[in-house]
């Protein structure tokens, strides 16, 4: 049976993770307050802030010498622009820049794309667009996907008055309360489906994937924030294949996990409110291993 690592075979992962007294994805088209489905109520984090957080993650592990740079280096990341990135790899490979009017080189694209995949663990994962300036690497289409998160049953968002007693003026120190607001979630468990598909040119390795199942399992852990003070992985169940095209739809392997509400309030308020069993054994279908990563 694969491993959840071998790069070479398809892996389909479950990841369940809760929100206790948190904003675990604010909606800036909304005040900032954590986004949820109008029609049913229930709660949703963005695939772009699951990825967000796995890209933070990894960033500080090479930051802080964990696992090597010269592979893992993020090139979606805060204070640096993409352009700025492309150049330098231009740079490094002693290739010229095009004027903005010009196409872009095609032979310069064919080095430098796999440069870039080869650098940026991000890239390599999820794909980018890399053809926004003078320097262009092309696309890249990542063999990860990571779908939104959503709570299993809806999720009633509460708004917090808080004041500010320090003033940012002088003049203004004798009165210097400010009130403000920030919404929670009480508490919502969340599932989101992630999915990782090979491709015969992709620079994946055994460590990369690695990398990314224990990152995911711990990417709450590093990323708090006052707004986000517990929001923390449950469970992660990653289903590997035999082969690279698949042994079973995805969707019947997740069905084989079972999230059960087990309190007789109509909206679970802890953990405790829930029983999370994993598949039986006879339950994976044949070609199929399941590894419970947390």
């Amino acid at each position: 049976m694969a491993s959840r690592t071998d790069p070479t075979v398809k892996h389909d992962a479950l990841l369940l993770f809760e929100a206790t007294d948190s904003n675990p994805n604010g909606d800036p088209d909304n005040a900032g307050k954590p986004r949820t489905d109008l029609d049913t109520g229930h709660g949703l984090v963005s695939d772009a802030s699951i990825k967000r957080k796995i890209r933070d993650v990894v960033e500080y592990q090479v930051k802080e010498g964990m696992i090597p740079s010269d592979r893992n280096q993020i090139f979606i990341r805060r204070g640096v622009s993409l352009n700025e990135q492309l150049e330098a790899a231009y740079d490094d490979l002693g290739l010229e820049t095009r004027a903005e009017k010009d196409k872009a080189d095609p032979a310069s694209v064919a080095k430098a794309g796999p440069y870039m995949v080869d650098k940026y663990f991000d890239v390599r994962m999820f794909g980018a667009v890399m053809s926004t300036g003078k320097a262009s690497a092309g696309k890249v289409t990542g063999p990860v996907t990571v779908g939104l998160g959503r709570s299993v049953h809806p999720v009633l968002p509460i708004d917090l008055a808080i004041t500010r007693t320090a003033s940012t003026k002088e003049e203004d120190k004798d009165n210097a309360s400010q009130m403000g607001n920030k919404t929670v979630v009480p508490y919502g468990l969340y599932v989101c489906r992630i999915h990782y598909q090979p491709t015969r040119d992709n620079q994946v390795t055994k460590e990369d994937l690695e990398l990314l199942w224990s990152t995911i399992a711990n990417m709450f852990e590093v990323t708090r924030s006052a707004a986000r003070p517990d929001v923390a992985v449950r469970n992660l169940f990653v289903f590997s294949h035999s082969s690279a095209l698949g042994n079973a739809p995805a969707k019947k392997l997740f069905d084989t996990v079972k999230i059960t509400k087990v309190t007789d309030a109509e909206v679970p308020t802890t953990s405790a409110d829930y029983a999370i069993t994993p598949p039986a054994e006879g339950d994976v279908p044949a070609g199929v291993s399941l590894e419970t990563v947390l």
